[in-house]
């Protein structure tokens, strides 16, 4: 075999090496992406099922109309990917048909507690960075995310005002006007911060208002009385101090 063959089939061995090493590494990147991608999706799917599951008793029926459509999109990303749905998933499906098809449930008190009403707070910061990002991605359109993100941020004050509501309550009932007084006044600038009131925070608002101004006039009376209650004391005790100097 001349000299030029065997340079001509070194060459050729080594670029088939190479192009096998490409080939293979190809394959191993598309196969981590694939994976990455998985993942990515089950968890959208475990993360909108949690939070649909936590904030149904007050979301619009649009609003778990939208995480189930969104539930059934990963779903589907993950079956285009061949992968199978684990427990996590297919609980998510699962609400996901219940949420398409399910009627509006009655009215439920929001929470008092600051500790439950923050878990929730955070459950919705979730939800509007996922929209944002969906239309991000041209993913979600315009007129459906404003409606949604509007929803929200409404019910987000909501939450807020009804826990500064709940220790104003606690204070009406011991008597506490400053604390009373302190605590409406959170729960107004709370609902204040809604630039398209819905009527329930409209009347929510104007009850708030009432009682602050009642608290604020209680608390007002009382500081008046005690003011005149100290006056009095201080004249009795001048009046005492000059008997016993003169007499």
């Amino acid at each position: 075999m001349s000299t030029f063959l065997l340079v001509i089939l070194a060459v050729f061995t080594a670029l088939s090496a190479v192009g096998a090493l490409w080939f293979m590494r190809w394959q191993e990147q598309k196969r981590l992406e694939r994976a990455r991608q998985a993942v990515e999706h089950a968890d959208r799917m475990g993360e909108l099922s949690m939070i649909g599951e936590t904030l149904a008793p007050w979301l619009s029926q649009g609003c778990k109309q939208f995480l189930a459509q969104k539930i059934q999109h990963h779903a589907g990303q993950l079956q285009q990917l061949g992968i199978k749905a684990d427990q996590r998933c297919n609980r998510a499906i699962e609400n996901a048909n219940q949420w398409q098809d399910a009627a509006k449930g009655g009215k439920t008190p929001l929470p008092a507690q600051s500790s439950k009403a923050q878990e929730l707070r955070n459950l919705i910061t979730l939800l509007i960075e996922y929209i944002r990002n969906e239309y991000k991605k041209s993913l979600v359109a315009a007129a459906e995310a404003r409606p949604l993100l509007a929803e929200l941020k409404i019910l987000n004050v909501r939450i807020a005002a009804a826990v500064f509501e709940s220790k104003a309550i606690a204070a009406e009932n011991m008597n506490n006007h400053s604390q009373a007084v302190h605590y409406l006044k959170k729960a107004m600038a709370a609902l204040q911060v809604v630039e398209k009131p819905t009527p329930d925070i409209v009347d929510m608002l104007a009850d708030i208002k009432q009682r602050h101004e009642l608290q604020l006039a209680q608390l007002q009376s009382n500081n008046t009385g005690n003011r005149l209650e100290a006056a009095a004391e201080k004249l009795a005790e001048d009046d005492d101090a000059w008997k016993k100097k003169n007499f």
